[in-house]
């Protein structure tokens, strides 16, 4: 064989070596078979003839970090590297603890309550009788203004300003306490209204 098909050979053999070294834990021995090979392959293209070397060259050097490029693409989703690396989380939740304490905070959502103080953006919130821990959703929030809880992120409440007739009517009721909320302290919306069948 001449100097030009060993030195294929060597390239082919090197960027099989390349393609092994994602797929086989050598601990880096496939690595350094790999680039002697491929630096065997250049030496021999060049020893061959000028273009013969050029040709070797301008292929490594496109072709080796592509390959690289593709198998850090692909290799994570590859069994091997399924096994060897951890699986990133699809979802914020999947990192939290599921704690009794964090489900709770879930049962939360869709309730209301009251701001404990302003909230720019977060703050303490009051539901139930109970402070939590709470972030608005984008908007400040006023001290003693209605709130609901829309969801739950990193063990905080997540906020915004309620705006619901029920809110608005209990709102405007005389008496409430500052630290309660307006619908659990407040008794029937209209008390003076006379019955029109009492004699």
């Amino acid at each position: 064989m001449d100097l030009t098909t060993w030195a294929i050979a060597l390239l082919v053999l090197g960027l099989v070596l390349l393609v092994l070294e994602f797929f086989v834990p050598s601990g880096g021995a496939l690595a350094v078979a790999c680039a002697l090979s491929l630096l065997a392959a250049i030496i021999l293209g060049f020893m061959a003839g000028r273009w013969q070397g050029v040709s070797i060259l301008l292929t490594v050097s496109l072709v080796v970090p592509a390959a690289c490029a593709a198998a850090v693409k692909w290799w994570p989703d590859t069994p091997i590297g399924r096994m060897i690396l951890i699986q990133r989380p699809k979802h914020a939740d999947e990192v939290l603890p599921q704690t009794v304490a964090y489900r709770g905070l879930k049962e939360l959502v869709g309730r209301r309550g009251l701001a404990k103080g302003l909230m720019l953006p977060s703050g303490l919130v009051l539901i139930d009788g109970k402070g939590y821990d709470a972030v608005t959703d984008g908007m400040a929030i006023e001290a003693g203004q209605p709130i609901i809880v829309v969801s739950v992120s990193t063990q905080r409440l997540i906020v915004r300003p309620d705006n619901t007739i029920a809110a608005e009517l209990a709102d405007s009721l005389p008496g409430t306490p500052d630290d309660t909320p307006p619908a659990a302290s407040a008794g029937p919306l209209v008390a003076d209204i006379p019955d029109p069948f009492a004699e």
